[in-house]
């Protein structure tokens, strides 16, 4: 439960455990939204660009109030797209999952808005609390070439996880006063006018597994780039995945969501390759269906 701070106070009995969904949602600059990809900097830290925001409405914030890795993000989306996007465009940040991007009012948490017919896909495969959204996005890798920040010659352009977040509860965003007040800033709840489904998932404390505790946040940021985190299958243009073997099909209807026909995957040695869709930002699966995942999230989150 949520005391009046809007910090976690003990509350009633948990119920039984339910079946954790696993949302794959793709976030951030892509071919429609800002055009370029998101850069894994010189160090190898993902610095994931969240979209521009053309409605100047009064959740939106310019890219340079925006910290990654000590930079204000306006310098970088500067710099990348060679000027196209100045430093002072505006931008939607969400999902927020970094709580050094911005400053923060004391018992914050990461948060992420979903609307329109992305949210009645969510919806519709009952996703709620107890989820876990894994954010990916189009990546390339940069390196500073004559002070500026550049993309590697020939890097390729792949998809990659940036972050995750477990859902504690989900708010709508027109309830604005259901939000503790550290959540108000968030640019689904500063709208104008919200669309019919406009929803904010507020993170879980702690992130589990199996229904335990793994010592990891209940929301975040991967950091820095690392192979596992590629969800591209290498040689392969980036919406061509290489997953672990077991997430091949066991039935349309319980695939990843939007993936349900079987000339969509391949089995090979080790491996399962997946060619994505090109409609839909996020693909959901059914932990009850695909009991390996979970290990596999407990992985994935343990490495971090």
């Amino acid at each position: 439960m949520w005391g009046r701070s809007g910090v976690l106070t003990s509350g009633p009995q948990e119920e039984p455990l339910r079946q954790v969904k696993i949302i794959f949602s793709r976030k951030g600059f892509d071919s429609a939204s800002g055009g370029i990809p998101s850069p894994i900097l010189p160090s190898g830290r993902l610095c994931s660009l969240p979209i521009p925001d053309r409605s100047e409405d009064s959740g939106s914030i310019p890219f340079s109030s925006i910290s990654c890795e000590g930079s204000d993000l306006g310098a970088i989306v500067e710099s990348l797209s060679r000027g196209r996007i100045s430093a002072d465009s505006l931008a939607h940040l969400d999902p927020d999952l970094d709580s050094n991007s911005l400053e923060r009012e004391a018992g914050w948490r990461p948060l992420f808005g979903q609307s329109g017919s992305a949210q009645s896909h969510l919806e519709k495969m009952g996703v709620g609390e107890g989820d876990l959204f894994l954010f990916y996005g189009w990546f390339r890798r940069t390196d500073l070439r004559s002070g500026e920040l550049s993309y590697v010659p020939g890097s390729p352009d792949v998809h990659v996880l940036f972050g995750w977040l477990q859902v504690e509860r989900v708010v709508s965003a027109a309830d604005v006063d259901a939000l503790p007040a550290w959540a108000r800033y968030h640019p689904h709840a500063k709208r104008e006018a919200h669309p019919s489904k406009d929803v904010i998932y507020v993170s879980a404390d702690q992130a589990t597994v199996h229904g335990r505790a793994i010592g990891v946040c209940g929301a975040g940021v991967f950091g820095d780039f690392r192979p596992s985190l590629q969800l591209t299958e290498p040689g392969q243009t980036r919406s061509v995945w290489k997953l672990p073997k077991w997430f091949s099909p066991r039935g349309r209807d319980s695939a990843l969501s939007y993936h349900g026909s079987p000339t969509r995957w391949e089995v090979l040695r080790g491996h399962v390759r997946l060619r994505t869709v090109g409609r839909g930002q996020e693909f959901v699966l059914n932990s009850n269906d695909y009991p390996e995942s979970l290990d596999w999230i407990g992985s994935l989150l343990g490495q971090h």
